[in-house]
């Protein structure tokens, strides 16, 4: 008898797990994909124990029964980690929003000849774009969106217990709709200075028709750098509310995912 509940109560522990590991891959801690597999392991191991008290099927008398073959086991850890992932994958959305704005105004601005790694994603990346992903990952604590999160994978394991989560077309629909609204909070953060940069580009331009001897597109590079570093501050104020609206979003989607 022992044994059988120690049995259940691990492979009930493992669905958990499932869950919370496949949400660790996608987490937007800087230096998180550097960082040993270990740590990682931990981290989902920590989440998997918090949420254990408030998962039905854990320690209660909910506690699913034996699957009868390894394969069985895996048809059961597959939706989980599926809910990991979306929730993950949500989360990571509403950090690249950031990053896909500071691409399209780093390469105007002239950021992209210098790269450097980011350590959110362990690539090559303009300073601007490390920049502001490390602030949307700033802000992301600082808003409080983890403890956010970890509230949804409680309301989830109310709602869909372990081995019982099922994907629905609504999902993927939401998820599309949240992937548009990253790219639309991107534009917003971008287009003001790159409407500003375009206008210095048509400028200089249109001097230099007037009269050649100028040269003055030999200095559009600097200008348009020092434009770009002036313009930044009223853009760094209006992030936050941009950030914010984002992730209100996010969470909505989220909830969505943790309810029937």
């Amino acid at each position: 008898m022992i044994l059988e509940f120690s049995t259940a109560w691990l492979i009930n522990f493992t669905l958990l797990l499932a869950r919370t590991g496949a949400f660790v891959v996608f987490i937007p801690i800087p230096g998180m994909r550097s960082a040993p597999p270990h740590a990682k392991i931990v981290l989902a191991a920590v989440l998997a124990v918090i949420l254990a008290p408030l998962a039905s099927v854990l320690g209660g008398t909910q506690m699913l029964s034996q699957p009868g073959s390894v394969w069985a086991l895996t048809a059961l850890m597959l939706p989980e980690a599926a809910f990991g992932l979306a929730s993950g994958a949500a989360v990571a959305l509403l950090i690249e929003a950031f990053g896909l704005g500071a691409q399209m105004l780093g390469f105007q601005a002239g950021y992209s000849y210098v790269n450097m790694v980011d350590p959110a994603t362990q690539v090559d990346a303009t300073i601007l774009n490390v920049f502001l992903s490390l602030l949307g990952s700033l802000l992301f604590f600082v808003f409080d969106l983890h403890l956010h999160v970890v509230q949804v994978f409680a309301d989830s394991l109310r709602a869909w217990p372990l081995g019982s989560f099922r994907t629905r077309p609504a999902d993927a629909l939401m998820m599309i709709q949240l992937g548009a609204s990253v790219m639309e909070t991107g534009v917003r953060l971008a287009a003001p200075v790159v409407g500003v940069l375009l206008l210095i580009d048509l400028t200089l331009g249109l001097l230099n028709q007037v009269n050649a001897r100028l040269q003055l597109l030999t200095l559009a590079f600097p200008i348009k750098i020092i434009a770009a570093i002036a313009l930044l501050y009223p853009l760094i104020l209006v992030t936050p509310s941009l950030f914010y609206s984002l992730a209100e979003e996010m969470i909505e989607v989220l909830r969505a995912l943790a309810s029937r």
